[in-house]
């Protein structure tokens, strides 16, 4: 016996039995799975003169664990330093896995990063959320910190930073360009600071 294909090279088969065992972790959400089912063939020489040959398929079904946290989406928006209303972006969720290791998902802001007094997360429906502020920013741009949870058990949670460009809007014009220079000019005072005091 002897492997004939193997996609992401799991398996390998004794050659005197054709007993198949696994060489490496099967994963559901591998690109070589196809709705949840492996395939994989296998050759039989038989001792003949001359010797025949066949071959065998193995299908095999791999059941889902919750092994992928959950992801957001977009992860950058923008909103105006004056704007009446203060949604700044709908948030979408999504996991790798299948139910029940997905939604509903839990979005929160973590909270040991960012005051509650600025932000606002409220939920929408299993899979989406609304951001919103409490109150207008000045322009700048800001980092916020969004957790989101699956409903596996136990369950696993992903921290993505979600990027406010809060922007100037006159005149119907949005200008986002002071708030990118004065990032970039701290920045780059820092960087330059950490130079000159690694040159002495």
């Amino acid at each position: 016996y002897s492997v004939y294909k193997d996609p992401a090279g799991w398996l390998n088969i004794n050659p005197i039995n054709g007993t198949v065992d696994t060489t490496a972790v099967l994963d559901r959400e591998s690109p070589f799975v196809h709705n949840s089912v492996y395939t994989a063939l296998f050759l039989a020489i038989d001792s003949g003169n001359p010797p025949a040959t066949g071959t065998g398929t193995l299908l095999i079904t791999l059941e889902d664990v919750n092994d992928n946290a959950p992801f957001i989406y977009p992860t950058v928006a923008e909103v105006c330093d004056d704007a009446k209303n203060l949604s700044v972006v709908i948030l979408g969720a999504s996991d790798k896995d299948l139910h029940p290791n997905t939604d509903p998902f839990k979005f929160e802001i973590h909270k040991q990063a960012v005051p509650d007094k600025v932000w606002k997360v409220s939920k929408i429906n299993n899979t989406h959320a609304l951001v919103s502020l409490l109150q207008n920013l000045n322009k700048a741009n800001y980092h916020l910190p969004i957790m989101v949870t699956d409903s596996g058990k136990p369950p696993m949670t992903n921290i993505t930073d979600l990027r406010v460009q809060v922007c100037s809007c006159k005149n119907s014009k949005v200008d986002c360009n002071a708030a990118g220079a004065l990032h970039f000019s701290v920045t780059s005072v820092l960087l330059m600071s950490l130079f000159s005091l690694a040159c002495l």
